[in-house]
């Protein structure tokens, strides 16, 4: 028999005995263990065949018997697995659907599938917005793959609840060195033959999407590389777009700033065609903030204002909305319109504080700061930048820490506060050291 035919007798196996109402620990005797059995039970190919035949002439079947037996457990399998690529397909259409069927699934099945059906239970509650339930189901599902009670290695579901996990720590908790730990192990588990092909670029354009806000621009840069030659073979539009707005943001911080707006234009010119709203906001953002840095101004303000008036299509992803005002703000300061700066600045704070996006929040915060220290408000700065420096401290934002760290010094020594200067440098100092030693990009 080959490992398939072993699997799917091992299965057959274990739900007649469950069946039957046997433990393991039942059917074990002098002429076979309990290892053995569950090795039976699990389709090891090393078990002898005499100890499977006598397995299965405990259970009552004859040699005889075993063909049909795992013609009938393939059929069964074969259904599960179509019941199963439903499902998940249409937990964004019908999730309370799709959590009630699974639920009805994991009784029916007698522990087959249990893995796949305890992942699709968290991407459930992913879209839900239980982030902890989901956690539960999917750690679940790793906990029974790691015990080597899960289907196959070849259905990279472990990998999948990998990068689901990433997902949890970043949206839930703001970790972004916990998500990029995630994605790693992703795709260190990931298995190039198997099933779920489209999960490697995922896993690929999360890391990318984490090392860019950790400030690791060379790294990400070098990761999306390695996803672009693959770019032919990607079908979901998402990480597509993905892929194009991240290539002009780390463009841009390399001050390439004509590649980067290629990048930026071709990726909305397909976000516009397929009326991907939020990405086009996106885009449309990263164009402006590129623009920004070349110096066209203008041209830069018409790119945040037109981001600015599709708010209204962007129904729960308003938050992105928080960059594009954040950007805009600046602009207005490196013009010198005021007024216009700080109500820019304002309103991206106070949405800011609205939504969990720490990273984002954070940028406002600093960028309020700075149009403080720009206008000579010195004690009005200390402020946004006291709560930045809170939040990129709770969070590891280790750039934006050095910066509000640099930038309140520069206040209390505006302010005559000659100790507190000094302090703050000296925690600066700190900081840059302990970056050069863990070996993070300057």
């Amino acid at each position: 028999m080959n490992a398939q035919d072993l699997k799917s007798l091992g299965e057959a196996l274990r739900r007649i005995r469950k069946e039957k109402g046997f433990r393991l620990k039942d059917l074990e005797d002098h002429r076979i263990s309990f290892a053995t059995i569950s090795s039976i039970e699990r389709g090891v190919p090393t078990v002898k065949p005499q100890n499977r035949i006598y397995y299965c002439q405990k259970l009552g079947f004859d040699i005889e018997d075993l063909p049909s037996l795992i013609n009938k457990e393939r059929e069964n399998r074969s259904q599960i697995e179509n019941l199963l690529f439903l499902i998940e397909t249409c937990i964004n259409l019908d999730c309370d659907g799709a959590l009630e069927r699974l639920r009805m699934l994991q009784q029916e099945s007698k522990g087959q599938f249990m893995d796949i059906i305890l992942y699709l239970k968290g991407l459930c509650y992913m879209k839900k917005n239980n982030l902890k339930a989901a956690e539960k189901y999917i750690n679940q599902a790793i906990e029974l793959i790691d015990s080597g009670k899960g289907t196959m290695n070849e259905n990279n579901i472990k990998a999948a609840c990998f990068n689901e996990l990433g997902r949890i720590y970043y949206l839930r908790d703001n970790n972004l060195n916990k998500a990029l730990d995630f994605v790693n192990k992703g795709l260190n588990v990931f298995i190039k033959s198997g099933d779920r092909q489209e999960l490697q670029y995922e896993l690929l354009i999360g890391k990318v999407s984490y090392l860019e806000k950790l400030y690791r621009t060379d790294e990400a840069l070098q990761t999306l590389d390695e996803l672009w030659a693959s770019i032919q073979n990607i079908n979901r539009l998402d990480v597509k777009l993905n892929m194009y707005e991240l290539r002009a943001t780390l463009l841009n911080q390399k001050k390439k700033f004509q590649t980067a707006l290629t990048f930026a234009k071709e990726g909305l010119y397909i976000a516009r065609a397929n009326g991907t709203h939020e990405q086009a906001v996106r885009l449309l953002t990263v164009w402006g903030n590129i623009l920004q840095n070349a110096g066209d101004l203008q041209t830069a303000e018409n790119c945040y204002q037109l981001a600015l008036r599709l708010e209204n299509k962007l129904k729960d992803k308003k938050y992105v909305l928080v960059s594009t005002l954040t950007q805009l703000g600046k602009l207005y300061g490196k013009r010198g319109e005021w007024e216009q700066s700080f109500n820019c600045l304002n309103m991206a704070v106070n949405r800011g504080r609205k939504y969990n996006d720490a990273h984002r929040f954070c940028e406002s915060l600093m960028a309020l700061g700075d149009y403080y220290l720009e206008t000579d408000e010195y004690a009005k700065a200390i402020t946004p930048y006291e709560e930045a420096l809170e939040i990129s401290t709770q969070y590891n934002f280790s750039r934006q820490k050095e910066k509000s760290l640099l930038n309140l010094s520069e206040c209390w020594k505006k302010m005559g506060n000659t100790e507190k200067y000094v302090a703050l440098l000296d925690e600066l100092q700190s900081e840059l050291r302990l970056r050069e030693q863990e070996g993070l990009e300057t």
